[in-house]
C-alpha cells in the first residue's frame, strides 16, 4: 500500500489478508524497500499529479501477471485520474475490471489491440461521473442583480 493510505483502510487490509500474507504500508519512494514481486497493490490517493504519477510509474511494474492493482481516487480525484489515464489506463498490460465510487481495480493482462480498445471505451465511459462529480465541488458563486 502506498499513497495517503487512511487508517480504516490499513485495518481492513491487514484484518483481511489471510495467514503467510504481508501488508506492507510504504511510501510512494519507498519502492527498493521492497523485495520480490507483488501480488495486490493499493495506491492511495494523492492531492500531488507528481506523486502520483511517479507512484503509477514505479509500482505497477513490480504486479506480478494475473495480479491486482487497486487504485483510490480514480475517477474521484483529478491528480490520479490524469496520472492513472495515462500510464496504466493507456497501457496494454492492465486491463481495467471496474470501480467502486473512487476504487478503481486493474488486473495484470496482455491485452490485444481489441481488448486495448474495449478497455479504453470502459474507462471512458467512468468521465462523466468523474465530470459531475467535479462540477458538484465547484462553489457556486450568486450574484446579485
Amino acid at each position: 500500500m502506498t499513497g495517503d493510505v487512511s487508517a480504516g483502510a490499513r485495518d481492513a487490509v491487514a484484518a483481511g489478508a489471510g495467514a503467510g500474507v504481508d501488508v506492507l504500508v510504504v511510501s510512494p519512494g519507498e519502492i527498493k524497500r521492497v523485495d520480490g514481486s507483488i501480488d495486490v497493490l493499493f495506491l492511495g490517493p494523492t492531492a500531488r499529479y507528481s506523486v502520483a504519477l511517479a507512484m503509477l510509474q514505479q509500482w505497477p511494474g513490480r504486479v506480478v501477471p494475473g495480479g491486482t492493482l487497486f487504485v483510490h481516487g480514480a475517477f474521484a480525484e483529478p491528480p490520479i485520474t490524469v496520472a492513472l489515464l495515462r500510464t496504466i489506463g493507456s497501457s496494454r498490460a492492465w486491463r481495467y475490471f471496474g470501480r467502486d465510487d473512487a476504487l478503481a481495480e486493474y488486473v495484470q493482462a496482455d491485452l490485444s489491440h481489441g481488448e486495448r480498445v474495449l478497455d479504453a471505451i470502459a474507462q471512458a465511459a467512468q468521465l462523466p461521473a468523474f465530470l459531475r462529480r467535479l462540477a458538484r465541488r465547484r462553489p457556486t458563486r450568486l450574484t446579485s442583480s
